[in-house]
């Protein structure tokens, strides 16, 4: 089972890559691929998830299949082959 993650802005330039593929088990939650996502690009994972809490740092969207993970079950989500996960990382602008 595969999911793909596309990743957005300053994470794609990061990870050097704008799209990758990762194996999952039956049942994995997104909390789960963040994890083995952060296993290749551990600087990923310090962008993304808060290292007290483990939960995704503030204004970090995350959607999957289109749709944003904070409307479901956070990143408790379960996922299932085929997924797709976009992260988006804040922006700022003026």
């Amino acid at each position: 089972m595969e999911v793909t993650v596309k990743l957005h802005g300053d994470l794609r330039e990061k990870a050097g890559t704008d799209t990758i593929r990762l194996s999952i088990n039956e049942g994995d939650t997104v909390d789960a691929l963040l994890i083995r996502l952060g296993k290749r690009h551990p600087i990923l994972l310090e962008a993304i998830l808060d290292p007290t809490t483990g939960e995704l740092k503030p204004y970090f969207n995350i959607l999957l299949n289109g749709r944003r993970i904070q409307q479901m079950r956070g990143i408790h989500t379960k996922l299932k082959h085929k997924d797709e996960l976009a992260i988006f990382p804040p922006v700022a602008g003026g």
